[in-house]
């Protein structure tokens, strides 16, 4: 199974707002620790709150140039009206910078969706441990 979704809200709780509801891609390959992963997807639901928004599952890709996690995060982001995806970083959709920029465009294209990225070539190491720290989005 590609995808993992959290609990569902309490009933009395009011529904997100489908412009805010954000999903997690990330590509995680077979030699990385359960534990790792588990502390990434931590980090990125605290992104994701940190951004004001409300976080509904993961889409995980476990095979290197598999692309069915990610057009299963397509399918379910127009179903739901969602509009936005949360990586670690951009090497999660592509290893190549071409193809990155590709697939985000593909997101925006097909899904209106807009790509954040927890990590990114142009962020400062501090703001980067910041963020993996849990401290919230660079000012």
């Amino acid at each position: 199974m590609t995808t993992s979704v959290l609990p569902q809200l309490p009933e009395t709780a009011e529904p997100a707002p489908a412009a805010r509801l954000a999903y997690g891609y990330m590509r995680v390959p077979a030699h990385v620790p359960d534990h790792k992963v588990r502390h990434l997807e931590q980090t990125v639901i605290r992104f994701a709150h940190g951004h004001g928004l409300t976080f509904a599952g993961f889409f995980f890709e476990f095979h290197c140039g598999s692309r069915e996690a990610f057009d299963e995060l397509v399918a379910e982001l127009v179903r739901t009206g969602a509009r936005h995806v949360v990586v670690p970083s951009l090497r999660h959709l592509a290893l190549s910078p071409q193809l990155q920029e590709a697939m985000c465009a593909y997101l925006d294209e097909a899904a209106s969706a807009e790509v954040l990225a927890l990590r990114h070539p142009g962020a400062r190491r501090t703001e980067q441990r910041r963020l993996l720290a849990g401290a919230g989005a660079p000012a």
